[in-house]
């Protein structure tokens, strides 16, 4: 589940806002993040940070289709033991219909190494 939830007016106008979805998870305690439905949305980016170098077999990154499972796609998995690891989408125009899901999961990384993660999203009005 998302921790915390910050909505700001988008700079380039006034009719969105962009969206930043955070956790931060326990140490050695894997934990994931999803967009929620009910409005269409574009993909900007995600992120995973670990607290330390972290010994875990690579985030990964979702699309829950509102379609059905047919449609589900594993769009990146990040390098194995990676501290930080970041997906853009090549396609700048990553558009969700209001029932699609971008879910972004970090594994467990040993001791007491912690995870943060952040989706960021551009909300239409």
């Amino acid at each position: 589940m998302t921790e915390a939830t910050k909505v700001t007016p988008s700079p380039l106008s006034g009719h969105v806002a962009i969206e930043r979805l955070t956790n931060k998870s326990a140490g050695d305690t894997a934990m994931s993040v999803s967009t929620p439905v009910g409005k269409r949305r574009r993909f900007l980016y995600a992120t995973v940070k670990y607290s330390a170098s972290p010994t875990q077999s690579g985030v990964t990154f979702e699309l829950d289709s509102g379609q059905g499972a047919d449609w589900d796609a594993l769009l990146d998995t990040g390098s194995a033991n990676a501290q930080t690891t970041v997906l853009v989408p090549n396609n700048q125009n990553f558009i969700l219909g209001d029932d699609d899901i971008i879910k972004v999961t970090a594994p467990a990384a040993g001791g007491v190494i912690t995870s943060a993660i952040s989706i960021y999203t551009e909300i239409y009005s």
